[in-house]
């Protein structure tokens, strides 16, 4: 409006000019959207005196996860003559379209009750699906990209193993050979900045940077999947590889992580409100889609608790996962929902420990798979004993629990094949002043779950079963001081413990009434082992002392070895028998190979400064192989998957390995001859090349002497082969005279 004077008044209202004020104060036109609201499906149908419940209920729910409008809910009702009933699905408005992105990306698929599984999708998928084109058309075909096969190592024609070496910034994947030098198969600087894991089946090589986690695999070893998570301290994969649980100790920052990102890849970021300050993710392996983020576990206090890793467990088949509150409660989630079975966690005051049974157990006679089955413990307190107790996921049903007194602590050790559970129990004296230990093994696959009681003198210290179907046998190591050692900053001692290795199993008696029981087979007194090494397919096992400066032998026994003894004295321990007695100076880690053929034992450089590398055994310990390595630091043999060859398959391959071992010898003689041949073949390649690189210098050579000759270049005289030039120096005497002084 311009400015006032009398001489410039409007004649009527009509004639002012209120363009500076609407300029001034114009309210901008807001778009109108619907894509902060949800549609619900799959509710409960209710009436109307239950429909305030209802809607207090899916406000609570929807709250954890996105901001509801007020009056935000609405529900549609059907007049069914006097009475009125809600339709089972809702409108739900929240504030903003962050909001109802996150509410479907976490509530899409929740069980609200056994009954009704919500189904959350965008309302403005309905504009969408209502102009879809009455007529059908195709969608374009996309063109096939084939991709590699995760589990072409398999296929090898020598049935060989692969193993990953991690030295200074070089990152190696070798074939394992027994007769000559690993075969390289893939090498690159600086493919990880930390360190290297392999996947449970070996399908997966992942590799841990600041940034986050990597996957690789397949023949040409392509990068598979990117995880983002800054700071990615640890990693752990669900039993068949499907889910992937990573830590670290940075809480998730939207912020930051857009900004290390760029506006160009922000896209890229996982991360939503609901996973600000988290620490531990869990990932679909195949997409790499976070499907859930977890905070830090808390102290009943509120404070900080004790990381223990794994920080889940997982369930043999997947469906389920748990991970434990130290001192109260289990928490038991449902895979791939993410949700906690029956909607909370079991409350189990003093929980220690807990462990999954590792295998889906079926019934013999129906071959329906029973419920997965979980262990844990819980301690003394006051007058209530210590307890063990056994219970079936996803119905919690108790299935055996026993009392234990005067326990110090206890471990779970379950039987790879999950039909025996050993509860490795610590008690005290009566006096308190010393301690000893008793085995309590449940036999879990038998009817009311019998428990043997095995008593020891002394401290059983490691407890390892030996990983076979066939044999239910045991090997602990045991000491009347389970004190540790010390160790330093890298877990190295100067200090050995004189330790005690007993082997046990089942025995059974009877031919009317069996009558099992376990029984001590040999004990081997006076050794310095501190780990012990079962072969993944049994039979053998190498007593190991590991991270001891003063001590590193390496002992190599067969349990079935001499079977005549056995059968003859009646006592199977008999046939226990010592193989081998080595040392490697300084060794830090030993690891059996997939087959259970060769054994190798390294030295790290983050153990210790000296004499670091790795050395290959075969199975009765004769070394193959010594291989030193400058700042070598890990090395992991590629995991296979379990065979398909059926119990009977295997006994029937044991029964005709005489002639299967004389195909596989004649492959080895091939296999050298080969080798043989290409180095022969190399050596002719070499002096072929040198013949011919000879014969162009001397023709080049004679082109450049005719040419300085043609200028006047005069050659020196060489004598032809049939003449000789001879210099001869003669001596003559031309006068000789003699005479004489006084």
């Amino acid at each position: 409006m311009v400015s006032f004077t009398f001489d410039n008044l409007p004649a009527s209202e009509e004639e002012i000019d209120f363009s500076d004020l609407e300029s001034r104060f114009v309210i901008p036109e807001q778009e109108e959207t619907l894509e902060n609201v949800v549609v619900v499906d799959n509710l409960p149908i209710v009436e109307p005196e239950k429909e305030e419940k209802l809607i207090k209920l899916l406000k609570k729910t929807f709250g954890k996860h996105g901001k509801v409008k007020e009056n935000g809910i609405h529900m549609p009702k059907d007049n069914l003559g006097d009475k009125t009933k809600s339709k089972g699905y809702a409108f739900i408005e929240l504030e903003t379209p962050k909001d109802a992105q996150a509410v479907i990306r976490n509530l899409n698929g929740f069980p609200l009750s056994k009954a009704h599984v919500l189904l959350v999708n965008p309302f403005m998928d309905v504009e969408k699906f209502t102009e879809i084109e009455d007529k059908y058309q195709a969608p374009p075909a996309e063109p096939f990209v084939e991709h590699e096969h995760l589990k072409s190592w398999l296929a090898d024609d020598y049935g060989r193993d692969q193993f990953v070496v991690y030295t200074g910034k070089n990152l190696n994947v070798y074939w394992n050979e027994t007769s000559q030098a690993a075969e390289e198969i893939v090498s690159r600087t600086n493919w990880t900045e930390a360190y290297v894991q392999w996947s449970p089946l070996g399908s997966y090589m992942s590799t841990f940077h600041r940034k986050g986690l990597v996957l690789w695999g397949g023949p040409s070893w392509n990068k598979l999947i990117r995880i983002i998570h800054f700071g990615v301290r640890v990693a752990d994969f669900s039993p068949s590889e499907r889910y992937l649980v990573t830590m670290s100790q940075d809480p998730i920052s939207l912020e930051k992580v857009n900004q290390d990102l760029g506006p160009e890849e922000q896209h890229q970021n996982p991360y939503t409100n609901d996973d600000e300050g988290n620490t531990i993710c869990i990932w679909d392996v195949r997409t790499g889609t976070l499907l859930r983020s977890f905070a830090p576990p808390m102290n009943q206090d509120g404070t900080a608790a004790k990381i223990a890793w794994p920080q889940f467990r997982w369930s043999p088949s997947e469906k389920y996962f748990a991970r434990m509150v130290q001192g109260s409660a289990l928490s038991i989630y449902e895979a791939p929902s993410m949700v906690l079975v029956d909607k909370k966690s079991m409350k189990i005051p003093g929980i220690q420990d807990f462990a999954w049974c590792p295998k889906v157990i079926t019934d013999p006679r129906t071959g329906v798979a029973k419920p997965e089955m979980l262990a844990y413990w819980t301690p003394e307190e006051g007058n209530l004993p210590a307890r063990v107790s056994l219970i079936t996921v996803p119905n919690k049903a108790l299935v055996r629990t026993k009392n234990l007194f005067n326990v110090f602590t206890a471990a779970l050790h379950w039987h790879p094949e999950g039909h025996v559970l050993c509860v490795r129990v610590q008690r005290y004296t009566k006096s308190k002043k010393s301690k000893f230990t008793n085995l309590e093994i449940f036999r879990t696959s038998e009817k009311d779950v019998p428990v043997d009681v095995v008593e020891l003198k002394d401290c059983a210290v490691v407890f390892d079963w030996e990983p076979s179907s066939e044999n239910t046998r045991f090997a602990i190591l045991h000491t009347s001081d389970p004190t540790r050692p010390p160790m330093n900053a890298t877990g190295m001692t100067t200090v050995t413990a004189k330790t005690n290795v007993s082997f046990y199993a089942l025995e059974r008696k009877g031919k009317v009434v069996k009558k099992e029981s376990f029984k001590l087979l040999k004990t081997i007194e006076n050794k310095n082992t501190t780990a012990l090494k079962w072969s993944p397919r049994g039979r053998y096992i190498v007593l190991a002392t590991l991270r001891t400066f003063p001590s590193y032998e390496l002992d190599f026994y067969d349990l079935d070895f001499d079977q005549s003894a056995a059968a003859k004295s009646g006592n199977p321990g008999d046939a226990i028998t010592s193989l081998a007695t080595n040392e490697h100076y300084g060794v830090t880690d030993l690891e059996w190979d997939p087959s259970g053929r060769f054994v190798i034992s390294s030295a790290s450089v983050w153990r210790h400064p000296m004499e670091h590398g790795y050395i290959l055994w075969n199975f009765n310990g004769q070394e193959l192989r010594n291989v030193p390595m400058e700042d070598f630091k890990q090395l992991f043999w590629r995991p296979r998957p379990r065979a398909l060859l059926t119990e009977e398959q295997k006994r029937d391959v044991r029964k005709n390995l005489k002639a299967y071992a004389k195909d596989f010898d004649e492959q080895d003689e091939r296999k050298i001859h080969a080798a043989d041949a290409e180095l022969m073949a190399h050596r002719r390649r070499l002096v072929t090349e040198w013949e011919t690189w000879r014969a162009q210098v001397e023709e080049l050579l004679t082109e450049e002497t005719d040419e300085a000759i043609a200028g006047g270049y005069k050659p020196p005289i060489i004598a032809d082969s049939e003449d000789f030039v001879v210099d001869e120096i003669v001596e003559e005497i031309v006068e000789e005279k003699e005479e004489i002084i006084n």
